[in-house]
């Protein structure tokens, strides 16, 4: 009994299991581009936040481990064709920073997984953004775009797509070609219409249409069958298709600010008796 107790406790300290565990060791963050250029080496984090910068810093390009870069809050105007030179990033935060048009050479950022453009002035994406094809997450909110590219499609990583409070009219159909998106905001935009294509999408669990003027939903939404949450407010609904009854996993349904009689609402109430329903 004796030999099996210590033999147990040997293998257990081989192991490490009565040794403290230690967090690994976060990278060091450079927020001034001075510092972060003395040891190119080590800069693997840059954040030049509301710094003034006018425009983007070129010396960037020297930084060869550079994973991680904020510029947010700057006004940066546009991008010069060095950003394509980064090539190890994989976290790029441009957020508020004056930008008014891409180039194309944004796109060999092949190893992006997260890509911030929120909060700027871009009307237009280059085609070169489906390019990305690491990219998981894309946030364009409070822009000026009207239409999105037909490369967008070509994102296959994309999980999370945010075009909040933009000028959208339509979207390409391409956008059924997202295989693993799982979450979709398109709050604010001008679409009457959506394409069928997105019953393509299989992981799509979360959709914001609201402040859209759609007026009708078409009955194809039965077919979103991962839906968990699903925002129709304030779209001019005045009815709403008995197909939603088929959406068996929607946790959440918000109404609000539309002109659904009452008997409309207490019929997909009782079609969806789990979902919450706000209205």
């Amino acid at each position: 009994m004796k030999r099996c107790v210590f033999g147990l406790l040997a293998v257990l300290l081989g192991n490490g299991c009565f040794f403290p565990w230690s967090a690994p060791e976060r990278p060091r963050e450079f927020t001034r581009l001075s510092d972060a250029l003395a040891e190119p080496d080590a800069a693997t984090v840059v954040t030049l936040y509301d710094r003034g910068l006018t425009q983007f810093p070129v010396e960037l390009a020297q930084l060869p481990r550079l994973t991680r870069l904020s510029l947010r809050k700057n006004t940066l105007g546009h991008l010069p064709p060095q950003v394509g030179e980064l090539s190890a990033l994989t976290w790029l935060d441009l957020g508020a920073a004056g930008l008014t048009a891409l180039p194309p050479e944004l796109g060999r950022l092949n190893r992006l997984t997260a890509l911030y453009l929120n909060d700027n002035e871009l009307a237009s994406l280059p085609p070169q953004v489906g390019d990305l094809s690491a990219l998981t997450y894309l946030n364009l909110d409070r822009n000026r775009l009207q239409a999105l590219p037909p490369e967008i499609g070509r994102l296959q990583a994309l999980r999370w797509l945010r075009l909040n409070d933009n000028a959208l009219a339509a979207l390409p159909d391409e956008i059924g070609n997202l295989s693993a998106l799982q979450r979709l905001y398109l709050r604010g935009n001008r679409l009457a219409a959506l394409p069928e294509t997105l019953t393509r999408l299989e992981r799509l669990s979360d959709l914001s249409l609201s402040g859209n003027p759609l007026a009708t939903v078409p009955g194809w939404f039965g077919r979103l069958r991962a839906l968990r949450r699903l925002d129709l407010e304030a779209c001019g609904l005045t009815n709403l298709p008995p197909e939603l009854a088929e959406l068996k996993n929607l946790q959440w349904l918000r109404l609000e600010r539309n002109r659904l009689p009452d008997e409309e609402l207490d019929r997909i109430k009782r079609a969806l008796p789990e979902c919450f329903v706000t209205f």
